[in-house]
């Protein structure tokens, strides 16, 4: 297999995609793995059959859920079948996955505008983000400032669709020696509440990372899954029209990288900080809620669904709910034992 793979390197970067697809032909369709499935249908693409790719990547839907070049075939195969629209929506997903490549960012522009054109709509109009006013974001970031410490770096969004997001990145201190990592943007969108909660409406959320988290390595998921997981927290209640606050669990469905278990973020609030800063007052009088994000193994989740988030806090320790531990043991038996 490594010198088929080989093989169909040497194919692509020739312009031989004719070839790729007679070779992948004579494997058995049960034999082929994810690679195989995308190579193939990057190979279809390049042909221009691109109905052909689409069915071929839609079958590998759940492997690719977290794959940017997935999505990125996804879109142009959508994108040259007219479907601008969705095509748009796969590209922005690339992104979101670590693909900010010129041509995957080129093709999100042009897939939008042509949508917009089509549905006879100013691009501005449509597409325009939801945004915190100057004096929202500036109350905000005096806020972060104040409560969880002063900050000059911020990861700053690219492509932003529907929220802009930036992080606030807060360096390790001699009294906190840890960072500290909180969106901005989040709140500027209006959760889904329950109709007796419009308190919490808005959110903001931070994680904490040790000393030697290595930040400038965006492109390994050992280290960029927490930045990940606050871009995918802020969106999720706008994709899924619900909302986050205390208590919630979100899970992966597996490990968050290679080198640890934890498979789930909890909601909480920032316990290692004042009590003041759990929310900040907009200028407008609204009231956006921070919360911090807490990984937990698949075991410790399923403690916290069946026993409720009280009773895991009490058996999680200070230092787990301070800063993440990729390593650290868990506080629970495995599932089979309390369930």
């Amino acid at each position: 297999m490594t010198s088929l793979l080989e093989q169909i390197k040497q194919w692509h970067d020739g312009d031989e995609h004719q070839a790729i697809v007679n070779a992948i032909d004579k494997i058995p369709r049960p034999e082929w793995d994810y690679n195989l499935s995308c190579y193939y249908a990057r190979a279809l693409n390049n042909l221009e059959r691109y109905q052909e790719a689409l069915d071929i990547l839609s079958e590998q839907k759940e492997k690719g859920k977290e794959d940017g070049l997935w999505y990125f075939r996804m879109g142009y195969a959508l994108y040259y079948l007219c479907r601008e629209a969705e095509a748009a929506e796969y590209f922005q997903k690339a992104v979101d996955y670590g693909d900010s490549s010129e041509d995957t960012l080129e093709f999100l522009r042009t897939s939008r505008e042509e949508a917009e054109q089509k549905n006879n709509e100013e691009p501005e109009e449509a597409m325009a983000p939801e945004m915190y006013s100057q004096e929202e974001i500036d109350a905000l970031e005096n806020h972060i400032g104040a409560y969880f410490g002063k900050f000059d770096k911020v990861f700053h969004e690219i492509v932003s669709p529907d929220i802009h997001v930036d992080i606030a990145i807060i360096e390790p201190t001699p009294e906190r020696d840890y960072y500290v990592l909180c969106t901005m943007g989040m709140g500027a969108h209006c959760m889904n509440v329950p109709p007796d909660c419009t308190e919490l409406e808005r959110a903001e959320i931070l994680v904490c990372l040790p000393r030697g988290w290595n930040l400038d390595k965006t492109d390994e998921e050992i280290w960029y899954w927490p930045l990940r997981w606050l871009k995918l927290l802020a969106r999720l209640p706008i994709e899924e029209n619900t909302w986050l606050g205390w208590g919630h669990t979100v899970p992966n469905g597996k490990p968050f990288a290679d080198n640890t278990e934890l498979t789930t973020v909890l909601l909480l609030n920032p316990g290692a900080f004042a009590e003041a800063g759990r929310t900040c007052t907009l200028p407008g009088g609204e009231t956006v809620n921070i919360y911090q994000m807490i990984p937990l193994y698949e075991e410790e989740a399923q403690f916290k669904i069946k026993y409720k988030a009280e009773k895991l806090l009490s058996l999680l320790e200070n230092e787990a709910l301070e800063y993440v531990k990729p390593d650290r043991p868990s506080v629970v038996p495995r599932l089979s034992k309390f369930i």
